[in-house]
């Protein structure tokens, strides 16, 4: 809740890692075997991997140079008939040209996937937070990331239907209405640990004020 609020989002769900993350967010927007998702080639190899496990097709265009983001102008040109989904990777914190990827989705009826591993507390001007300006986002608390509990993930997303979907995936297949032993659909144990939830808890209270001591921290970088 904690996190959902901070992102401005309607729904946070807590899992495992960023990477099953991204394996819960494909099966919830109906990834099946043949479809195509157009992603980026700069990224972990998760990103890739959960298209895989789909057995669906990854599909990379080219990064932009100035960002290492996905180059939307590119994107366009490689959808196709099979095209499902596109998974933009806002990399080291910039996000994604979501404006215009997600005019792209509109026109061709896609889902976008955020990968939103390294980008906790990213905003654009006009107060739109990484996580929340595709259908699902996924972060990663890997120890390297900027809000970390050693390992750990969270899926967010605006979608009422999605939040569900992914609460049961995570969760076995359950629901929230149904009995402990009554599994609805083919799921993961993919839940976060409550040690993990609470390391987590006392540095969100920081990150904020840390995500600005290192915009502080690169400009000085670049400017010397």
């Amino acid at each position: 809740r904690a996190f959902a609020e901070m992102h401005h989002a309607r729904h946070a769900i807590a899992t495992t890692s960023g990477s099953s993350s991204l394996q819960i967010a494909c099966r919830a927007v109906g990834l099946e075997p043949g479809d195509e998702v157009i992603t980026t080639p700069y990224t972990f190899v998760a990103t890739s991997s959960c298209i895989l496990n789909s057995f669906s097709v990854p599909v990379y265009v080219d990064i932009d140079p100035e960002t290492y983001n996905l180059d939307v102008a590119q994107v366009e040109a490689a959808i196709t008939e099979r095209t499902k989904a596109i998974i933009p990777v806002h990399f080291g914190g910039i996000v994604t040209d979501m404006h215009r990827l997600r005019k792209i989705a509109a026109r061709h009826h896609l889902r976008i996937i955020e990968d939103a591993a390294h980008s906790h507390g990213a905003s654009l001007k006009d107060d739109q937070w990484a996580g929340t300006l595709g259908d699902i986002g996924i972060f990663s608390m890997q120890q390297s990331k900027l809000l970390t509990c050693g390992e750990g993930g969270v899926i967010t997303t605006n979608d009422d239907e999605l939040a569900e979907l992914s609460w049961s995936l995570r969760h076995y297949g359950r629901t929230k209405t149904g009995n402990w032993y009554e599994h609805f659909r083919l799921g993961w144990h993919y839940r976060m640990t409550e040690m993990q939830g609470a390391l987590l808890v006392t540095q969100l209270k920081k990150l904020l004020e840390q995500n600005e001591r290192r915009r502080r921290n690169a400009k000085l970088l670049y400017e010397g």
